[in-house]
């Protein structure tokens, strides 16, 4: 290393205010973020750096990594996320990488995965991966993959070559079944299969020791529940499904099942034994059975939106209970006292009066700003600029096509949600882009979001669009979950922003 490459390296490191001037040498530096700052290319000195164990480099624009990497030899904890990357970077493969995340990138081929021998957690979500087979080796290290928002089909041979995988995520992609080969990831815990096309799941998926299984959004019309001896959640959200049949073995520790907008009819026997969260939303319930009275642990019911008249006295025993949601359901008023008994610290009948929802006014536009600081504190891809979004909100609040809601309570601005008519070219006609859905956090739990998105969907539908997206940060966990739960599906696309 010559002292001008090093010199050179640490002005560079400067002018993007990632170092402090006082370090003398590279070997000073362990970890470093490099991310949001449009860097396009790595000067080719950046191997200097030998000593690096963590390198952040997610949020910009590098297509390609220069050679000089393979020297830092401490390296295991690499972050390219949201790149220009359409291959696997060549050179990490001669170095110690043990996690490695290209999610949101262009990748469509990963053959080059063989040579990565050292790799324990692997994401390559949001990508434009077609196939995966042959590209591991049956003695990979790897614990956790996720491919979710890919496009492939047939995943037959990547459970056999996963054996040691404790963590795998598959949603978004176009699987049609689960075959005989799940049965060989011995290892796994926790299986993504969220938004697929699954119609069939073989028997040996009930044999592993799977503790999270999420199989929500495919096209199940009707599954047998047994084994699963370690199963804690399930959440079977948005199937077809007519009938659930359960078995007496199956998972004995069950804590969390979720069967969201699926057109029940009836209740789904299950182990009450542990079980804290329960949902059945959006079906067609009509009676809640006395055995729920031996649900003593339960912590969370949301039984919303079904045809739910009466409730049985035998609720009174979940004293446990905190989280009631019950609304939209044509309770009697034997219903609603039992409720009162129970008394849970949120229930979505007994929240604040007053609050409503109205299209905003011109004198609102302040406080919807100061909304905006609010979500845009959460979202990385923004900063907080008051008269920036002020003025933004101002100029949509006076153009065409533009629905502006607000949550009011006692005067004052408690959330809000926009929504902009756009014309699709794949729909041939207008849709509806929903932006900036956000809540004062004291008036969260309250049902307000729900509302909200919930009104700005019907607009939608009454304008005639025939589609409404939106757009969300894929590392706010919180948000995604809200969006599923209410109907919405994440799509193959990526979202790219270039600053004028």
């Amino acid at each position: 290393m010559s002292q001008k490459s090093w010199m050179d390296l640490k002005v560079w490191l400067l002018e993007h205010k990632v170092i402090d001037d006082s370090i003398a040498v590279p070997h000073e530096i362990k970890r470093l973020d490099l991310s949001g700052l449009s860097i396009s290319e790595l000067p080719e000195s950046f191997g200097i750096l030998s000593e690096l164990i963590t390198l952040n480099l997610s949020n910009n624009q590098l297509q390609s990594l220069p050679d000089s990497l393979s020297s830092m030899t401490k390296l295991s904890n690499i972050d390219l996320r949201r790149n220009h990357f359409s291959k696997l970077p060549k050179v990490l493969t001669s170095m110690p990488i043990r996690s490695l995340n290209l999610s949101g990138n262009m990748l469509d081929d990963v053959s080059e995965l063989k040579a990565y021998s050292e790799l324990r957690v692997l994401d390559l979500s949001v990508n434009a991966i077609t196939t995966v087979d042959g590209v591991l080796n049956r003695d990979n290290q790897l614990r956790s993959l996720n491919l979710s928002n890919n496009y492939l089909k047939d995943v037959t041979n990547l459970f056999s070559h996963l054996p040691d995988a404790q963590r795998l995520d598959l949603s978004g992609n176009m699987i049609s079944q689960i075959p005989e080969t799940i049965g060989e990831m011995k290892s796994l815990v926790e299986l993504k299969l969220s938004d697929n096309l699954i119609e069939h799941i073989d028997d040996k998926l009930f044999t592993l020791g799977l503790d999270v299984l999420d199989l929500s959004s495919n096209r199940l019309y009707w599954i047998g529940l047994k084994g699963l001896e370690e199963l804690g959640s399930i959440v079977l959200d948005f199937n077809p499904i007519k009938h659930i049949e359960v078995s007496d073995d199956f998972a004995p520790f069950l804590q969390e099942f979720s069967c969201d907008g699926c057109g029940l009819k009836s209740w789904v026997p299950l182990n009450y034994e542990h079980l804290s969260t329960l949902c059945y939303s959006s079906n067609e319930l009509r009676k809640i059975p006395d055995e729920i009275g031996h649900y003593i642990k339960l912590k969370e019911l949301d039984i919303d939106g079904n045809e739910i008249v009466d409730l049985p006295d035998s609720m009174a025993n979940l004293t446990e209970l905190n989280t009631l949601y019950i609304d939209d359901n044509p309770l009697s008023n034997g219903a609603r006292k039992v409720v009162d008994i129970l008394q849970p610290e949120i229930c979505d009948i007994h929240m604040k009066r007053g609050i409503t929802i109205e299209n905003a006014k011109a004198e609102d536009l302040e406080e919807m700003a100061h909304l905006l600081s609010i979500l845009f504190a959460i979202e990385q891809d923004f900063k907080i600029d008051f008269d920036k979004q002020l003025a933004g909100i101002t100029k949509l609040f006076h153009s065409k096509g533009k629905e502006l809601l607000v949550a009011r309570h006692e005067g004052a601005v408690v959330g809000m949600v926009t929504m902009q008519r756009l014309i699709s070219s794949a729909e041939g006609d207008y849709i509806g882009q929903i932006e900036d859905l956000v809540v004062k956090e004291e008036y969260r739990k309250m049902g307000v979001g729900s509302r909200l998105i919930n009104k700005i969907r019907a607009v939608a539908q009454e304008y005639g669009y025939k589609r409404i997206q939106l757009a969300a940060d894929e590392d706010n966990a919180n948000a995604l979950r809200f969006y599923t739960r209410r109907g919405f599906h994440q799509t193959h696309l990526k979202m790219y922003h270039y600053k004028a």
